[in-house]
């Protein structure tokens, strides 16, 4: 019978393990780029794998067995880093890194294989604000130059917003009394929005690098996120249905036989 009991108490504590709320922390690492749409001679130029650190907070909201709804606010840098050979003969490095704190809201597909292997699909949408960066180029003779500036509105839109998709696993082990929530996920991100700054197109703020820009078409960030997410369920974990029936029956073996023939 204590059996039975065990075995119905952990499909009903699994099923709230499945649907309880959880609030965490995120952090990983990001290799931004930039797409440029509709932009030939910049498409062209080859942009640099650069690793930068992400992270933030989370909370794991599931919607019934299947799906889970997981906004988030994170720090994220976002720009590209690409070296090429002027017409001139001259050799060129530009990059730029901007930081921005993004709202994601992300939906994810799960097989709740178990409590410990859920794999999932993730999809969903980002809108961000830049904060900071710095625009840097340098370039060889015969148009020698080597110059830094900040970003702004000058130079670079202030809104960002973007989709992301991806896979992951996640799963809820046991650290002593407590239930720890962990999701190992990687998305590729791509933004929506042209990051050139309305300034830049219209000529009314000069650009540092006006030989490289050709300001046409788009500039979209993208991105490639690989990130492990930490979380604690808010509901307290709850005792197994025969928890308390041990203790009583531990306590009548130590009471002598005639207790124990009376439950037995």
């Amino acid at each position: 019978m204590c059996s039975v009991s065990v075995t119905m108490a952990q499909m009903s504590q699994q099923k709230k393990i499945d649907n309880t709320v959880s609030l965490g922390l995120k952090g990983g690492i990001n290799t931004p780029r930039m797409l440029y749409y509709q932009n030939e001679p910049l498409s062209r130029l080859p942009q640099a794998w650069t690793i930068t650190p992400m992270g933030g907070l989370f909370i794991d909201i599931p919607l019934g067995s299947a799906l889970v709804f997981a906004p988030e606010a994170v720090y994220v840098q976002r720009g590209t880093d690409m070296s090429y050979e002027h017409r001139s003969g001259a050799q060129v490095h530009y990059t730029m890194s901007a930081s921005y704190v993004d709202l994601r809201l992300p939906l994810e597909l799960r097989w709740p294989i178990s409590k410990y292997f859920q794999p999932f699909l993730v999809v969903g949408a980002e809108g961000g604000v830049r904060l900071f960066g710095q625009i840097h180029m340098d370039r060889t003779a015969p148009i020698e130059m080597d110059e830094t500036i900040d970003v702004g509105d000058a130079n670079l839109a202030l809104i960002h917003a973007g989709a992301l998709a991806g896979v992951g696993v996640r799963s809820m082990i046991n650290l002593g009394a407590q239930e720890i929530l962990l999701k190992l996920t990687v998305t590729a991100h791509q933004g929506l929005l042209d990051s050139y700054a309305a300034g830049e197109k219209e000529g009314t703020s000069a650009s540092l690098n006006v030989n490289a820009y050709q300001i046409t078409g788009s500039r979209l960030p993208q991105g490639l996120e690989a990130t492990l997410s930490i979380g604690i369920p808010l509901k307290a974990r709850e005792d197994d249905a025969c928890s308390t029936f041990s203790r009583d029956r531990r306590w009548f073996k130590s009471g002598g036989r005639s207790n124990l023939g009376t439950w037995w």
